[in-house]
């Protein structure tokens, strides 16, 4: 399933640097909808350059696609909570029913703040909103990164190096993000520093930590991709 997914990954991220190529040479040469921002640009093509039927097609298919994500994601979320979360905190079995009905209430409480935060992103001053979510997504996923690679990667990781590594790789993400000069660093390279100030800050704590408390345990088998 992995590979699949990554062969799919490919595919589809070629797919779409094939999409913006061919929209930059066609603007290059027909000037742009005044006033467009850059996450208008595909959509104004769509609407004005296109023949009517194909333009209906697309717009049905971006919609359908939309709508299949949003579920997904509002699924996901209630589920994690119904189960990971509240079901362990609950002293008592949960019914069902009840289960339902949790999770129906943290689809509507996520949905309303998707909502809210859309309609902040829409009428706030960002440039681009796939460029600010893939900065956040680099922020917060670079650093959950960093830790996965700590744990999977080295032998000598402990739980004490994996903490301070994910603060100090937080706290410094956090400061690159809203306290550098804009442009200063490319949120393209978030994911990139999260994950290397995670091993330096992870491996060297795990070793004194390691040290200090005297413990020579060795991972277990599949904890990480050593098997001996």
């Amino acid at each position: 399933m992995m590979l699949t997914n990554g062969a799919l990954s490919i595919f589809i991220a070629t797919v779409f640097y094939l999409i913006g190529t061919g929209l930059y040479v066609f603007y290059s040469q027909n000037a742009l909808p005044p006033a467009a921002q850059q996450d208008q640009i595909f959509a104004s093509y769509i609407a004005y350059e296109l023949p009517v039927g194909i333009t209906g097609l697309l717009l049905a298919a971006i919609y359908a696609a939309s709508q299949s994500t949003l579920s997904t994601g509002l699924n996901s979320v209630a589920t994690s909570w119904t189960l990971d979360i509240q079901e362990r905190l609950s002293k008592k079995e949960m019914s069902f029913a009840l289960q339902t009905r949790i999770a129906q209430y943290v689809s509507l409480g996520v949905g309303v703040v998707a909502i809210l935060v859309s309609m902040i992103l829409a009428n706030g001053e960002i440039k681009s909103a796939y460029e600010w979510f893939n900065g956040f997504m680099g922020l917060v996923l670079g650093v959950l990164g960093g830790t996965f690679v700590l744990g999977t990667f080295t032998k000598v990781a402990n739980a004490k190096g994996a903490y301070v590594a994910f603060f100090v790789a937080a706290i410094t993400m956090v400061c690159i993000k809203y306290m550098a000069p804009a442009g200063a660093v490319s949120i393209w390279s978030y994911s990139i520093i999260s994950i290397a100030i995670s091993l330096v800050v992870g491996l060297p704590v795990s070793i004194i930590t390691r040290k200090m408390d005297g413990d020579t345990s060795k991972p277990a088998a599949d904890a990480t991709i050593y098997h001996n």
